[in-house]
């Protein structure tokens, strides 16, 4: 897939200008900071969402699931394995980087989660 360009408003460049000369820095990398943060807010929103389901469905995923481990997608189960890195694999080779909750089904629903991330390693949620 080829990006399209990228046609900022006047008031923005120019807000861009003023902030790159203030810190000595570049528009490029004002903008590259600017979209990673973008992109890992909405990484946090979409595991959020993905928490809140597990939340609702942990009810009956500890009832027939208990000790697997298992993974939700866009509010819905959408996998399961009693082995972590099994389930790990499949969901990469299903969903690639697509934030996908992977947690094990334990009698608390409301562990730490840590998001994986490519530039950081792991960033606590």
């Amino acid at each position: 897939m080829q990006l399209e360009q990228v046609v900022l408003r006047e008031d923005l460049e120019l807000r861009l200008l003023r902030d790159a000369e203030r810190s000595d820095t570049s528009i490029g990398q004002l903008l590259n900071e600017a979209v990673e943060e973008f992109l890992l807010n909405r990484q946090r929103a979409k595991i959020d969402a993905e928490v809140a389901a597990f939340v609702r469905l942990h009810p009956e995923l500890w009832r027939t699931k208990p000790g697997q481990w298992v993974a939700v997608h866009n509010g819905k189960l959408v996998a399961t394995d009693p082995d972590r890195v099994a389930l790990y694999r499949r969901i990469r080779k299903n969903y690639g980087q697509t934030p996908v909750l992977v947690r094990e089904v334990t009698a608390n629903p409301d562990e730490d989660i840590w998001l994986r991330t490519p530039s950081t390693g792991k960033v606590a949620q």
